[in-house]
């Protein structure tokens, strides 16, 4: 009895402790990793611009990149994933950083990218974009 005690206690712990694992990089994604990952990249296009303030990355990648691989995001879905990355930029803290003489253009400056970039890649926008995938199956 003590023994299939314990084997049920240590499969629990192996199933609990299950690191986060991300999906290997591939050019050919299935159908729902594409609208998830295309969801994700219009957090991350929001959070990008707000955080620059300014449309002209957009226009010097326009010449060379296609952007979004995914026609079926529709322009709420878009607007809606766009405004979670601008609430990640408009709630990034000013960091504390040691401006040096001469560099005092960096005053104010913030970790934008970084930021943009770390949510995009967190367990919390994965959850986030299943969900909305979820919802948009159920519509169809």
């Amino acid at each position: 009895m003590k023994a299939k005690i314990s084997i049920i206690i240590f499969t629990n712990l192996l199933i609990c402790c299950n690191t986060y694992k991300r999906e290997n990089f591939t050019y050919n994604q299935n159908e729902k990793q594409l609208w998830i990952n295309s969801y994700k990249y219009e957090v991350f296009y929001g959070c990008i611009k707000e955080g620059l303030q300014n449309d002209s990355l957009r226009v010097i990648l326009k010449n060379r990149d296609l952007f979004n691989p995914n026609l079926e995001l529709d322009f709420s879905t878009i607007d809606q994933a766009r405004q979670i990355g601008k609430e990640i930029v408009d709630n990034l803290p000013t960091p504390f950083i040691k401006i040096d003489q001469g560099d005092e253009n960096l005053e104010g400056n913030k970790f934008i990218s970084f930021a943009c970039l770390n949510y995009y890649a967190s367990k919390e926008l994965d959850s986030i974009a299943r969900i909305e995938y979820d919802m948009h199956k159920k519509k169809k």
